[in-house]
């Protein structure tokens, strides 16, 4: 995947790219994650797809910036890539704030996407959003906890895997992660988020009621799937994006997390993989 780069408002934002002239298939990473940590997934399907891949502002090897008011910030990079790519007709998997922005970007844009796959996309529904306006985000706060800087990786190696998020993520894609999502401060050893503490936290604090209204106008086709156990899109909020369109499906997986790409990747590239080649 070659790395290359484009300008939205006035950042250079990053991306990798397979280079080929196969049918394009862009991936958008979750909040605080980056593009690099889907590689188990790149690898797997380059041979078939032009697999593009994005890291947000804020994220991965792009440039930060706390000036957003909503999440367009991020539906609207995924359409100047798009642009600047000059890319029609494309198919994307996005996960979790990967997938909103994508949804986002099929309203705005419908005509560009041929079809969209969605990892539990956080899709907070009008009760959600209230509460979280008056009593705060539960994610937001953690967010804004989160400790940015470790005197080494080998310690955040160790230290993370007793996270309950990260206890059974796939090794392959572990390594993955603290190898895109961590950079060296130049400081001996020592490493810090690549997204800040403070970009995460805006996120997950910047779902409004307009955007959530956009979730009803998807019309393309839209394949979702989600946790039994859900936290951040419940089936009847996956009903609302698929039920325009009659080739769009809802899979609800048991006896999973919200990060289920990275601790069952090989079965949810055989779901990926279906629903690609339907």
């Amino acid at each position: 995947m070659k790395v290359k780069s484009f300008p939205f408002s006035n950042l250079k934002l990053t991306y990798y790219d397979s280079e080929s002239d196969k049918p394009p298939l862009l991936f958008c990473h979750a909040n605080g994650y980056s593009a690099a940590c889907y590689q188990y997934y790149f690898k797997s399907l380059k041979s078939d797809f032009r697999v593009l891949a994005l890291d947000f502002a804020g994220h991965g090897k792009s440039e930060m910036s706390l000036d957003f008011r909503n999440w367009h910030f991020f539906r609207d990079q995924i359409l100047t890539l798009l642009e600047h790519e000059r890319i029609e007709n494309i198919t994307t998997v996005g996960h979790s704030l990967g997938g909103a922005s994508t949804l986002l970007a099929s309203v705005k844009e419908p005509n560009r996407f041929k079809r969209l796959i969605v990892w539990d996309p956080v899709i907070l529904g009008f009760k959600l959003i209230t509460l979280a306006k008056i009593f705060g985000n539960p994610l937001a706060r953690g967010a804004a906890k989160r400790r940015a800087t470790f005197s080494s990786l080998n310690l955040v190696r160790r230290s993370y895997k007793k996270f309950p998020a990260f206890a059974n993520f796939d090794p392959t894609v572990y390594e993955d992660y603290l190898s895109s999502c961590f950079r060296k401060t130049g400081n001996d050893e020592e490493v810090e988020l690549c997204c800040d503490p403070r970009v995460e936290t805006r996120i997950f604090t910047h779902s409004h009621y307009n955007v959530f209204l956009n979730f009803h106008r998807i019309k393309n086709e839209t394949h979702v799937i989600i946790p039994k156990k859900y936290e951040v899109c419940s089936p009847s909020l996956a009903s609302l994006i698929t039920k325009k369109n009659p080739k769009s499906s809802i899979t609800i997986w048991d006896d999973v997390t919200h990060f289920f790409p990275f601790e069952r990747p090989q079965a949810t590239l055989q779901w990926l993989n279906e629903k690609l080649q339907a």
